[in-house]
Parts: structure tokens; sequence; C-alpha cells
């Protein structure tokens, strides 16, 4: 039995901040929330075309790996159809970019930002598409 499809889930101190992040930042758009006992949104699920990304209430932002100052790891890679296209329109929306657009030797070109909670996400496009899928 195969895999059908993936949703990171980013553990939020607070998602509606991440999610208007996302939404006016990045291009998605909120599929929807679920709301706890008292009506506060716990958990919602953000989508850009296809990639889904779920946000999760936590008690705080994510953990730096390793007592790194902040995180490093990415928490989720989304490929979309124009890097380059996807770094203009996230800067022309206010959203700083961490690295990139930047060819990658596994070819892709990657472009990373950050989440107001300091989640590292990177937007990738496969730049030699094949068989076996995007960076192989």
């Amino acid at each position: 039995m195969g895999g059908i499809r993936a949703m990171p889930v980013l553990a939020c101190a607070d998602p509606q901040a991440v999610a208007a992040f996302l939404t006016a930042g990045l291009g998605f758009t909120l599929a929807g929330w679920w709301r706890d006992e008292a009506g506060a949104p716990s958990f919602g699920v953000a989508r850009l075309g296809d990639a889904t990304l779920a946000l999760r209430r936590a008690e705080g932002p994510p953990a730096a790996p390793n007592g790194a100052e902040g995180p490093t790891a990415w928490a989720a890679c989304i490929y979309v159809e124009d890097a380059r296209d996807f770094a203009t329109l996230a800067a022309a929306n206010g959203v700083t970019i961490r690295r990139g657009p930047e060819d990658t030797p596994y070819a892709c070109r990657e472009v990373e930002v950050a989440s107001p909670e300091g989640h590292v996400l990177c937007f990738a496009q496969d730049l030699d598409p094949g068989p076996r899928g995007p960076g192989l």
C-alpha cells in the first residue's frame, strides 16, 4: 500500500497569526478551522494549490534543534511551479526571504522563508522532472 498525500503539521503558539502569514504573505488559502471547547481555533488547514499545511495550537513556538539560536531545519518543503515567481510574490507581500531563489546540486530551485514563529519553510521548483519524483 502506498502513500497518497502528506500534510506537515506546524505546532503554533498562535495558529491564527501563522495562518495570516501564510494567506497574506505566501498566497495560501485557509481551508478551515477546528475549534476547542471555548471556541478558539485549535487546528487549521491552509492550502497552496494541492499542497496543504496544518496548524496546530501548541504551548509555544517550535524548538530550535540542538540548542541553536532558532530553528534551522525545514518544517516543510512545498513544491511550486516557479520558485522565482514565488519569491517575487512573497517579497512583494513583505515576507523576508531567508535564502534563494537558489539552484541546488539536486536539480531544485529553492526559496526559504520563516513564519512569525520561526517555522522554516522551503518552496522548491523541480528543475529536472523525472519519473522518480522531485529532486531525485
